[in-house]
């Protein structure tokens, strides 16, 4: 199913998309974009685009790639460990498709 068909008909809030906050003499002013100006078009772009990151976003492909090597890793060392010592009881980390997005927030 495409994106463009999941959206379609959705209404979205731009208060928070539009904010943007400037320091004016020391002081941190919030101020809000015209939607119908050319930078407030510009966010609302880039706030549908696949660049845009929010809180239901996912970690960084970076961060997960770490986070997969490290846990790979561990459950790697577990096995050997018991290979070398039968009487060594292995505990392995079982990973979750979310591990990495729940340890990144």
């Amino acid at each position: 199913m495409s994106r463009t068909y999941r959206r379609r008909g959705q209404r979205h809030e731009y208060r928070w998309v539009l904010r943007d906050s400037i320091w004016i003499e020391g002081v941190l002013v919030t101020i809000f974009v015209d939607a119908h100006s050319k930078q407030g078009r510009r966010v609302i772009a880039r706030f549908h685009s696949d660049a845009y990151w929010t809180l239901r976003s996912t970690a960084p492909r970076w961060y997960r790639g770490i986070f997969e090597d490290r846990l790979r890793r561990a459950n790697l060392g577990e096995l050997r460990r018991w290979l070398e010592d039968p009487g060594h009881d292995p505990v392995f980390q079982a990973r979750h498709r979310h591990s990495a997005n729940w340890s990144w927030w």
